[in-house]
């Protein structure tokens, strides 16, 4: 049961981040995502701006462009909006999805109140409340605060962990007094009831194992979609810097090989 709540939670947290085996977003800023512009920003002050129509800033400067680099910079500022917007629906998915699955297997195993759902309840939150300090949306935009996402698990592991293995022990209780009665009421013999209890744990266990399965092919999927976005980004943001050698020192976008496919050809030889 142990490794049925833990698989799920941490699984399902991980396929929000299956792309970044290929590439990621290196944010050692805060980006903030307007109507108007996109903005790097190092302690609120801008780095750089690029409006919606490819105008751009640098260090509040306004820098000359030919109107090839300006259709660049408002491709570019585009999509770091389209992947802000995408990464905190994702992440916020996920933690979401992991939520949901710890629910279910709390309520299947009649823990209603206990102290293991208020552990695990309080370790989601403090994942939640290190979300929106890195990722906070308003109405005006969105802010991704790179600057602190060094601190964004913050013993939440740790906290989990433990939550888990303290809950073990009131599930396991629960699950020997839902045997109990399976034993002793309901319909048919002893061999028989029992069987129809196994059957529903059973069927409870590959309903969720699906349920879950399933939407975490979607996060992956969805994950896969922003990555490749990046590496379309990735492109674009090579020939701002090519056009303009002052945007060099803001790389943002880094683009590896696949992972899968380097471990398949280093098995190969």
């Amino acid at each position: 049961m142990k490794l049925l709540i833990a698989a799920t939670l941490f699984s399902s947290i991980a396929m929000a981040h299956e792309s970044d085996h290929n590439c990621s977003l290196e944010l050692h800023d805060d980006l903030l995502v307007q109507r108007a512009d996109v903005q790097l920003l190092r302690n609120d002050t801008p780095l750089w701006r690029i409006s919606d129509q490819g105008q751009l800033w640098i260090n509040n400067q306004a820098v000359d462009t030919d109107a090839d680099t300006a259709v660049l910079l408002q491709k570019y500022q585009a999509g770091l909006r389209t992947n802000a917007e995408d990464t905190v629906t994702l992440v916020a998915d996920a933690v979401s999805m992991a939520s949901e699955a710890l629910t279910r297997v709390m309520a299947q195993f009649e823990v209603d109140n206990g102290e293991a759902q208020a552990n695990i309840d309080r370790a989601l939150n403090k994942m939640r409340t290190n979300l929106d300090q890195i990722m906070l949306r308003s109405d005006n935009g969105i802010r991704i605060n790179g600057s602190k996402l060094a601190g964004i698990d913050n013993g939440f592991d740790d906290e989990m962990s433990k939550a888990i293995e303290e809950s073990v022990a009131e599930i396991t209780g629960n699950a020997l007094m839902l045997v109990g009665k399976a034993m002793s009421s309901g319909e048919g013999n002893f061999e028989q009831r029992m069987e129809a209890f196994g059957k529903k744990m059973d069927q409870f266990g590959e309903e969720l194992e699906a349920d879950m399965n399933a939407r975490g092919d979607q996060l992956e999927t969805r994950g896969q979609q922003i990555c490749s976005s990046l590496q379309q980004l990735d492109g674009l943001e090579a020939q701002i810097q090519a056009k303009v050698p002052a945007m060099q020192k803001f790389d943002l976008i880094q683009v590896s090989e696949n992972k899968a496919a380097d471990d398949t050809a280093s098995s190969a030889e």
